[in-house]
């Protein structure tokens, strides 16, 4: 080793640890999964002892950004096919330091620390030959699904966060209903201590991994539906067997089982990680669901397309009437905007567009760890301080950011616009001026928000297994399926949470193959019982198979028995009922 490289190693050392040894300051507000956290002066104090605890030892810390920087890649990516905010990935961290074979005083197992029943329910395969709870891919894609499901009755990430550790029975008694649906939150000294421990790990490493990549590995993900040794995987692979063995623990008895489709992990030199990539993963996509719909923006034409210096021209997005078939590229309120697509994350985007990632963080008044929603729109040019339009009422579940994306204005012009201060809670049905300041006499509005119920309609189900949505106006009379017709910009993601079910119990009960919809398409989202029926449960049945037998959702078996747990026995005897 030459005396220039070694003087450089030694250097990069001294950085590393004198970044971890200088304290870090918790801010006053941290953005989590697209909400604004606001922290009082003693829950900041909690938050920086934890801090302070998880960076106390240098070497430990390290370990644990090394794991990071290896498993995180994974997680993201198994996070965005399932539309799922990517900062929960610190929550791995916090249970597990990533640790595949970890193993709690409870018997939870793996890098999501899931007990046997709860792993089961979400689709995690735990038996004499395999135990998915050790998989990074599979335990990743479950940990998601559970928590998107909780989502879906919380309607509010730190209690959906919260549940990871209580229970969607527990968490409730901590529920504050004022902060339901709500972009903004105060965290105070009364919250949980599991929701401290979690933002100071978001803290301490947000600045350390997430982007980087691991200095001597990288894991690709091989899927496999045929029974074969791991010995013979790391031989055909070219890898060495116990590294193999090493990363594939799940496997009980080194050898993947033929009897469904498993992903092995395959630790590979990051030199020679594209290669392993076109071969193992080369096919291996899945459809991305946006965890909000894509941006449709102001009512008011805008005339012409704006043309860059290079000559690429930017459509005005109120010219297409159809979001679906909207390009790429876009002008919203004259501000240069790009289309995410599946797989894009900062870095790819900023190298597609050619701005730097500081530029693109500040058009977009986002940080480093926010998750890029694929189908948004995101702005290449600072926004304006004026929108198109004046007046914006508030809508369930908005933010002053997610606004101020909608129409291509700058948030601390909507705060200015407004007489607004930055902490203040946004409320639904307000009406924002976006064009002038409201006058200091005028009074703030209000308007009543009309809730447009779900529509309740049938048709008649098909002999064979597959149900071809239809047309509305098409549909006989009957009671016997709850359906919804799909209005322009909804998601499946948001459809399913509307309706207190998952997106996979729509996607089967339809009949359908992927989460692509379409307006105007009429999906069954439920079924009617006009009686209760007993079920009793059988010898291999769990509650997601059985709730997809009678069409309906696991939490409603659970609230039907005053059951907290998914486990079940067998002959225990179910209340199915809507």
């Amino acid at each position: 080793m030459t005396v220039n490289r070694y003087i450089a190693i030694v250097f990069s050392v001294c950085l590393f640890l004198s970044q971890i040894t200088v304290a870090q300051v918790v801010p006053d507000r941290i953005e989590f999964a697209g909400m604004q956290l606001f922290l009082t002066k003693k829950a900041k104090a909690r938050v920086q002892a934890d801090v302070d605890m998880i960076k106390k030892s240098a070497t430990y810390f390290q370990q644990k950004v090394d794991r990071a920087n290896l498993f995180f890649p994974v997680i993201e990516k198994v996070f965005a096919e399932e539309g799922f905010p990517s900062e929960f990935k610190y929550l791995a961290l916090q249970e597990s330091s990533l640790v595949s074979d970890a193993v709690s005083s409870s018997q939870a197992v793996g890098y999501w620390q899931f007990k046997k029943e709860s792993a089961v329910e979400v689709g995690v395969k735990v038996d004499h030959r395999v135990d998915e709870r050790m998989n990074i891919y599979a335990s990743s894609r479950g940990a998601a699904k559970y928590l998107k499901r909780n989502q879906g009755v919380l309607n509010n990430w730190v209690y959906t966060l919260l549940s990871y550790n209580m229970g969607l029975g527990g968490v409730r008694s901590q529920v504050n209903n004022e902060y339901v649906g709500a972009q903004q939150m105060e965290i105070d000294e009364d919250m949980h201590w599991y929701v401290f421990r979690f933002l100071a790990h978001k803290i301490a490493y947000e600045g350390m991994v997430g982007n980087a990549h691991h200095s001597t590995l990288h894991l690709v993900g091989y899927k496999l539906t045929e029974q074969k040794k791991l010995q013979d995987i790391a031989k055909e692979a070219g890898i060495d067997e116990q590294l193999v063995l090493d990363y594939n623990k799940w496997c009980l008895h080194k050898e993947v089982p033929g009897d469904k489709e498993y992903t092995v992990i395959l630790p590979v030199p990051v030199a020679d990680r594209e290669q392993y990539i076109a071969k193992y993963e080369k096919g291996n996509t899945s459809t991305i669901t946006p965890v909000h719909p894509p941006v449709i923006v102001s009512n008011e034409p805008v005339h012409g397309t704006i043309v860059d210096k290079d000559g690429v021209a930017y459509t005005a997005i109120d010219e297409v009437p159809d979001w679906t078939k909207a390009p790429m590229r876009v002008s919203i309120n004259r501000v240069k905007a790009v289309r995410i697509s599946a797989g894009d994350d900062i870095h790819t985007i900023t190298l597609k567009t050619a701005i730097s990632k500081e530029g693109f963080l500040r058009f977009n008044e986002i940080t480093v760890s926010h998750q890029l929603i694929p189908g948004n729109y995101y702005y290449l040019q600072l926004k304006r301080t004026k929108a198109l339009v004046p007046y914006h009422t508030v809508k369930r579940g908005e933010s002053v950011w997610s606004i101020a994306q909608h129409y291509g204005i700058k948030q601390s012009a909507i705060l200015s616009k407004n007489r607004m201060d930055k902490h203040e809670a946004l409320k639904e049905g307000r009406v924002l001026w976006l064009r002038d300041k409201r006058p200091k006499d005028t009074p703030i509005e209000f308007k009543k928000i009309e809730e447009v119920k779900p529509v309740e309609e049938v048709k008649p189900i098909p002999s064979n297994d597959t149900i071809t949505p239809i047309i509305r106006e098409t549909l006989p009379l009957n009671d016997q399926y709850i359906y919804h017709v799909v209005k322009q910009g909804e998601t499946m993601f948001g459809i399913s949470r509307s309706y207190y079910v998952s997106s996979d119990s729509v996607l089967h009960w339809n009949g359908m193959t992927d989460y692509s919809i379409k307006t105007g398409q009429n999906l069954i989202v439920g079924r009617k019982l006009k009686t209760a029926v007993t079920h009793v449960v059988k010898q291999g049945e769990t509650l997601y198979k059985i709730a997809q037998q009678y069409n309906i959702d696991v939490n409603t078996i659970l609230k039907n028995n005053n059951k907290t747990e998914a486990s079940i026995k067998i002959g225990e005897e179910l209340i199915i009922s809507h």
